[in-house]
């Protein structure tokens, strides 16, 4: 689904009462509500001044001060998709994927983290929105946040587009941008 279809989609999902994906009051509900399979609540230590604003930052364990090994300059896309849990139920996730050079990091530290039972964390700005143990490493470049309602699907979602970094000065339909 190309990036233009995906984005009418979440448009029109928040106008139909969801909540702005981009409040900062709904990304702390988001931290307490939607992630998995461990959340915190924490202030954060850091002021946010300190960090460039609109990133995604992927960091070893799930303290914030810890340095970041991926940001959202190495994401390429991300989904949202629906995943039958029991007939009358479904939850969400949403699939990050990283260009070659995050592939081959991600590859790295999730053999790391899955070697020592460690934590990966995933968080937008300040506000952690994933938390998972790595039991194996990741190496086809890519990552799943998962057990997400449909509305924090959709906010996270927002997240990861927001930040994206533009790869290059072109449309979908390769008109040259202004």
């Amino acid at each position: 689904m190309n990036k233009k279809a995906f984005a009418a989609m979440a448009a029109a999902l928040l106008l139909t009462g969801c909540s702005n994906p981009f409040d900062k009051n709904d990304a702390e509900e988001a931290a307490v509500t939607t992630t998995a399979p461990v959340t915190t609540t924490e202030a954060p230590e850091i002021p946010t001044a300190t960090l460039p604003q609109k990133m995604i930052y992927l960091r070893m364990g799930d303290d914030e001060s810890a340095e970041p090994f991926l940001t959202s300059d190495h994401i390429t896309d991300c989904s949202m998709e629906i995943v039958p849990d029991q007939p009358d139920d479904s939850t969400y996730v949403v699939d990050i994927f990283f260009d070659d050079e995050g592939k081959e990091i991600f590859a790295q530290k999730t053999e790391e983290a899955a070697n020592n039972g460690g934590v990966i964390s995933i968080w937008y700005n300040d506000y952690i929105i994933s938390r998972a143990t790595v039991n194996a490493p990741i190496t086809d470049g890519a990552a799943v946040i998962s057990g997400l309602d449909m509305n924090g699907a959709v906010k996270i979602t927002g997240w990861i587009y927001e930040c994206i970094r533009p790869q290059d000065n072109t449309t979908d339909e390769g008109e040259q941008n202004g």
